[in-house]
């Protein structure tokens, strides 16, 4: 008995509108609950592991928008009524696992009984020319629990601060060249707070050095090789993670989970949208133990084994 995934969605942004951050949230959330047959209602705890938003804000909590937007338990609540708890937890690329642990947890103790995951990413300086940093994307991932049957059954996370500085990210003040006037007639600085992205070079090389040695020490204290991994999904962290990754570990391209090409460069919706293409491509279903990793800035990686007796 475990937790284990009802249904996981992840798009991309299309069209003319310009991307928001809130509404692939609000759009991957919706669509999830329509896969899995829920009701918003049915949601006990909503966590948003989205980290980058157009408006730079922090506040307030975008969980707690996305449910209200998507009808879950809004409002006050009466005496004794249902409600839904939900909160930002911003890790980056990791923050989905990080996320799905939590909500096991709180599954294993029967605090919740549906557990909800969130990720949304846009580019927060829209208005600087340069290339975007990423693709704009949104996921949902909903959690059940089965008495009857695995699921996620153990995690790990590892931190190596040696390499912090090969990513960073941060606001940073713009003041414009004409200050404004203040009453009285004195001037005041103008400008609006721009967010800054560092990534060093040798940063991707790392990421792969930091997610085998992880995954080494993960599988050996649980009395495990590569070779017992039926599936792997990888969350994307650059063009040149996945399939390195994958060959240091000694385990065939056939037993990955690659992201579809249109969601390769997602940031945190990254664990989401691997899992999507491990269930729709029937591999997840299939098989006995799957591994879940995921590494960013930190550099930090998390893992998380999925097993299922019924896979062949």
């Amino acid at each position: 008995m475990a937790a284990r995934i009802e249904a996981a969605v992840a798009l991309t942004s299309r069209g003319p509108r310009k991307p928001a951050a809130r509404r692939l949230a609000d759009t991957a959330a919706g669509a999830c609950l329509t896969y899995a047959g829920r009701q918003p209602s049915d949601v006990d705890m909503l966590i948003n592991t989205g980290l980058y938003r157009e408006d730079n804000m922090g506040e307030p909590a975008l969980a707690a928008l996305v449910q209200e937007d998507i009808g879950a338990s809004p409002g006050h609540l009466p005496a004794g009524g249902h409600g839904t708890f939900s909160f930002d937890l911003l890790n980056g690329t990791c923050g989905v696992l990080n996320a799905i642990q939590l909500e096991a947890g709180m599954l294993r103790s029967g605090v919740i009984g549906l557990g909800a995951v969130v990720a949304s990413d846009v580019d927060p300086d829209g208005k600087a020319r340069r290339p975007a940093m990423f693709q704009p994307a949104g996921g949902a991932l909903l959690l059940g629990w089965d008495d009857s049957a695995d699921g996620f059954t153990d995690f790990g996370a590892e931190t190596f601060p040696e390499y912090a500085d090969l990513f960073v990210s941060g606001l940073v003040w713009q003041e414009e060249r004409r200050p404004g006037r203040r009453p009285g007639g004195r001037r005041r600085p103008r400008g609006r707070s721009r967010m800054v992205v560092d990534t060093r070079p040798g940063y991707h090389g790392r990421l792969v050095d930091c997610a085998e040695e992880s995954a080494w020490r993960f599988l050996h204290r649980r009395g495990m090789e590569p070779g017992d991994i039926d599936l792997l999904v990888l969350a994307p962290a650059g063009p040149d993670f996945c399939d390195p990754l994958r060959i240091r570990l000694g385990i065939p391209g056939d037993r990955v989970a690659y992201v579809s090409e249109e969601l390769e460069n997602a940031y945190t919706t990254g664990p989401i949208a691997a899992l999507q293409a491990a269930i729709r491509s029937g591999r997840l279903a299939e098989a006995r133990t799957t591994l879940l990793l995921a590494a960013g800035a930190g550099i930090t990686v998390t893992m998380a084994l999925y097993r299922q007796a019924q896979g062949c």
